[in-house]
């Protein structure tokens, strides 16, 4: 009898997990999307630039739209997957073109951060989401359920 309580419980707890993943991966892209669409694009193009990023104005747009407007649809549980998407392509090309050369370690030096390690952490919580879903708490999941209603 006791197993089967923890069963369930553990079946509540693993489909619930997509929730707080989903809350911080979006509070973390929507910060820094925002961040960059309100005063920062033009330091951020630059950064982009020197780094030789190809067409680096339309990279940082991409970048930071993907953020903010991605980060917005997976507070709300919405698209997530797709979300999800763009936020592991960002974070793939800000860990091959900026990080990747300065190695895993995250420190902090003249006021930057460097290293591939939270950008890698941000990569497989979106991976995450790529495989999971956002969760039962979400507009995934209405839209699913009034499909399957309709059905």
């Amino acid at each position: 009898m006791a197993e089967q309580g923890s069963s369930k419980l553990r079946a509540v707890l693993l489909e619930w997990s997509d929730v707080p993943l989903r809350a911080a991966l979006a509070a973390t892209f929507v910060y820094h999307g925002w961040s960059k669409l309100s005063g920062g694009m033009d330091s951020f193009t630059q950064l982009l630039g020197s780094l030789n990023v190809p067409t680096p104005v339309l990279m940082a747009w991409v970048a930071a739209l993907t953020e903010f407007v991605g980060g917005l649809f997976l507070a709300l549980g919405l698209a997530t997957r797709i979300a999800a998407l763009g936020h592991m392509g960002v974070m793939t090309v800000a860990i091959s073109q900026i990080h990747w050369a300065q190695g895993f370690e995250t420190r902090a030096g003249n006021g930057h951060v460097v290293g591939f390690e939270w950008q890698a952490a941000l990569f497989c919580m979106a991976l995450c989401l790529v495989m999971r879903g956002a969760g039962p708490l979400s507009l995934d999941r209405l839209i699913s359920r009034w499909r399957a209603k309709k059905s």
